[in-house]
């Protein structure tokens, strides 16, 4: 107490504090707290809620001993109706009684929460089943709005809703309590994703720049002011061609050529003075090759944008036809029910794909006709506006008419073919005919050369010997197609056959050559008379020099055309008419092609209008396409047990498509039958004309023979051969076999050979040591075929006596177009014995038969 009898206080000491409630007043002396912040408390969503709602009672009471009366909020607007609302339980304070016209106060919970999968009682797992009922909230409300202070001074005009910020889900679930995915949703999310990606491979590609060029063009407009019309000159850009890139500017050319002139002469002085010097020779040689790959680093700079857009136009193609398949599949999703479902769509797709190009192909043809007369036209009006302006003007109105009739035409066309212009690169765009008339005349012209080579001894006789060395007749029928589409798009027969002949002319040139050797009856004089006793011996040596023909195809493009040969390669042209009739790549498999040849059994010249398939005996085989069989029967004197398929005109644009499958083994449909793109419909065997088993697969459209390689699906080819293992040869059978290997060495290569008296080709001398060895019996076979009888083993546990195989050393479909015998390291070096040109042992470490080699194969 003071002098005056006051009783003394302690000063007041205040503090604040910023709790999760907002910002509180606490007095240090009294220990009294104070809310004084103006936002309304959090709801303690994992508490009990009444326990939270008497915190807020308590706080709003704090609230009014502290002399502050609680701020009344505007209404808002009412909840959205997919949040479905309940009333509050009755306030903790009985002495304030609740306006009837206001809303009941709303309470909010964590969007995750209030989405949760209700139990059994209709709860969510995180709220009490006797307080907190489950709720849905929109998925469209991703903010809370300002949610009114609350305290017991009053009641509020209308609570506002207040959702939270949306957390990382707690709550987990098991597999049986989250639903599967469905076909549908998952096809749906397939094709949004595949929309995402040709959306933005087709905006990389429109982003992607080339360099282009101001050009100089003129324009016709109307001057206001004289009341006459006028021409005006202006600049714009135009992109530049790759060619023209690369030469550079216009005016700096001459620069550039006289530079190159000035390097040429100098260096054909030196080359005239640099064997003087061994130190100059080496310089210069330094000097071509920097040379060389400075320009080569220019070429590739300069052209690494177009490069970059070719890129770009290859990604964006692949994606807008996924894109497409994934929207079939969207519209159809009993299309993934299975591989045949896919298989069938997507061919349909690629068929669609073809004629869309023809059509396009041919709508271009049309458009260049009409502008060519539209010029024509343009220059026939001008002179007759001179002197007829009024009947002139008549003739331009007609003329417009059509020609806008004639635009409008072309424009539809263009939107039917809308967004396949990415597949034009990879389909063939001719007609079935001339596609066929093109292979057909290639492969006569090869059995012509056979039979000339074969009938030599008949048309040049008296000659005591006959010497061959012949090289390989044979080219990829898919390497022919896709450069004759790459080279002229559209082609006709007549068109390409000049360009044919010339291919041919470059890939074999046939030589004979007459000779007199002179020879000895005695050549040792073993009875010593002194005489040798020599004679003459005339001898004709036949020579054929084949090129590789996919060398001779590739120099004769450009680079826009290699682009497009590749991708055609890898395509086949897409336009198979025929799925595959037996599941599995059967290409490597083909023992006899579709074409002219020589005919086995007669030895004269025939077509053969199909392909066969070496298969195992009981190899199921399906129907390659819809229809019903129209054959089913056995032919002892050709096809053997053979199915005919022809399907509906109707269903297939009024065309007739028909299939047909002999050298059967067993008949599963009967004619008349009805069936579906892969059926089985019969089981492979050797019956008719059939030397063992194998399919026979012929394709005719509108009654014309096609080749089934491009018109029927081959499955796709594997270069990775699987390894397995198999013990090696025995010391006493690798001796066999290399004693009979040996004794031919020097016989020269002969295409097609396979006995002594011809010689051999490099699988016919194989075969023949095999069998002549005791080995194992394997008849007369190719190299792909020796390759399918061996167990794949790898480099590292190649052994002597085991087969070495290699590809591409020449123009065939075939994976495997070479083999050798591995005899092992012999003075360090890996070797083999093989029939090459002539027969002789020969290391393959080196970087040809490196580059060329496939896998080495056990013959068990």
């Amino acid at each position: 107490m003071n002098k005056r009898g006051k009783k003394l206080k302690s000063r007041d000491r205040l503090t604040r504090k910023m709790t999760k409630d907002g910002l509180v007043e606490r007095n240090v002396v009294s220990g009294e707290e104070t809310r004084i912040s103006k936002r309304e408390a959090d709801l303690d969503l994992r508490g009990d809620l009444k326990k939270d709602i008497a915190r807020r009672e308590t706080l709003s009471q704090l609230g009014t001993r502290s002399g502050k009366k609680p701020k009344r909020v505007k209404q808002v607007n009412p909840p959205s109706p997919d949040i479905q609302i309940r009333a509050e339980p009755e306030s903790v304070n009985k002495d304030i009684e609740p306006r009837q016209d206001v809303a009941p106060e709303i309470p909010y919970y964590h969007k995750s929460s209030l989405s949760e999968k209700v139990d059994s009682a209709g709860f969510t797992q995180d709220s009490p089943p006797s307080e907190m009922p489950a709720q849905t909230v929109s998925s469209d409300f991703s903010e809370r709005a300002e949610e009114p202070e609350r305290s017991n001074a009053g009641p509020v005009d209308k609570p506002a809703v207040k959702l939270k910020p949306n957390k990382p889900d707690k709550l987990k679930f098991t597999a049986d309590e989250t639903a599967p995915e469905t076909p549908k949703l998952k096809a749906e999310r397939k094709l949004a994703k595949a929309q995402r990606q040709a959306d933005r491979a087709e905006s990389k590609l429109e982003k992607a720049k080339l360099p282009s060029k101001k050009k100089i063009r003129s324009k016709r407009v109307f001057d206001e002011q004289s009341g006459k019309s006028k021409r005006k000159l202006y600049f714009e850009r135009e992109v530049k061609s790759q060619s023209e890139h690369i030469r550079g500017a216009l005016p700096l050319r001459p620069v550039k050529a006289a530079g190159n002139a000035a390097i040429a002469y100098g260096h054909r002085k030196l080359n005239q003075t640099e064997q003087e010097n061994t130190a100059v020779e080496a310089a210069h040689k330094i000097e071509t090759t920097a040379e060389g790959a400075v320009r080569s680093a220019l070429r590739y700079h300069k052209t690494a944008p177009y490069r970059k857009v070719e890129r770009l136009k290859r990604k964006s193609k692949r994606k807008s036809i996924n894109l497409s398949y994934r929207k079939a599949v969207a519209d159809n999703p009993k299309l993934q029910s299975n591989a045949l479902a896919r298989f069938a769509q997507k061919r349909k797709i690629k068929k669609d794909y073809a004629k869309a190009a023809r059509e396009v192909q041919k709508a271009a043809q049309r458009a260049k006709k009409v502008g060519s007369a539209v010029g024509n036209a343009a220059k026939a009006v001008a002179g007759v506006i001179k002197r007829h302006p009024v009947a002139a003007i008549t003739v331009i109105m007609v003329i417009l008419f059509v020609f806008a009739i004639m635009s409008l035409l072309g424009m539809f066309s263009g939107i039917g073919s809308g967004g396949l212009g990415g597949i034009l690169s990879a389909s063939y765009l001719a007609e079935d005919a001339d596609i066929d008339n093109a292979e057909l005349v290639y492969t006569e012209w090869e059995t012509d050369l056979q039979m000339k080579i074969a009938n030599t001894e008949n048309s040049r006789p008296g000659y005591d010997e006959y010497r061959y060395n012949i090289g390989e007749i044979s080219h990829n029928p898919f390497e022919l197609m896709a450069y004759l589409t790459a080279k002229y798009q559209n082609f006709t027969y007549d068109a390409i056959a000049p360009e044919l002949a010339a291919l041919f002319g470059e890939q074999y040139t046939l030589t004979v050559t007459p000779d007199v050797e002179v020879r000895y009856a005695d050549p040792y004089d073993a009875d010593n008379d002194g005489d040798f006793e020599p004679y003459d011996r005339t001898v004709l040596t036949v020579r054929l020099t084949s090129k590789s023909f996919t060398d001779i195809v590739t120099a004769r493009m450009d680079g826009d055309e290699t682009e497009r040969y590749g991708i055609l390669m890898q395509s086949k042209g897409s336009r198979q008419y025929i799925a595959n009739p037996l599941g599995f790549e059967w290409l490597s498999r083909v023992t006899d092609f579709y074409g002219w040849r020589i005919n086995p059994a007669s030895g004269d010249k025939s077509i053969h209008y199909g392909v066969d398939i070496a298969v195992p005996a009981g190899t199921e085989i399906h129907a390659g396409q819809d229809g019903v069989v129209t054959t089913a029967a056995y032919d002892a004197g050709g096809y053997g047990y053979y199915v005919v398929i022809e399907d509906d005109k109707t269903g297939n644009n009024g065309s007739v498509l028909v299939s047909k499958y002999a050298y059967c083994g067993e008949l599963l449909v009967t004619a008349g039958q009805s069936v579906k793109t892969g059926e089985v419909i019969a089981k492979s065997g050797s019956s008719g004309n059939a030397a063992s088993p194998r399919l026979h697969l012929e394709v005719i459209k509108n009654g014309r023979y096609l080749n089934p390689l491009y018109f029927a699906d081959t499955g796709s080819i594997s270069f990775i051969p699987a390894y397995g293992n198999a013990s090696p040869m025995g010391d006493g059978t690798y001796a066999a076999l290399l004693a009979e290997a040996e004794k031919y060495l020097g016989y020269p290569y002969v295409w097609g050979g396979s006995v002594p008296a011809t010689s051999f080709d490099c699988s016919g001398y194989v075969s023949w040591v095999l069998t002549h060895s005791g080995v194992k019996n394997v008849g007369r076979l190719g190299a792909t075929s020796l390759f399918n009888i061996c167990i794949p083993v790898a480099p590292g546990d190649a052994q002597p006596g085991d087969l070495v195989f290699f590809q591409g050393t020449y123009s065939t479909v075939f994976p495997v177009t070479h083999v050798g015998i591995y005899v092992g390291v012999i003075n360090g070096v890996p070797t083999m014995l093989h029939c090459g040109n002539p027969i002789q042992y020969t290391r393959i470490d080196t970087a040809y038969w490196q580059n060329h080699f496939y896998s080495y194969g056990r013959i068990t």
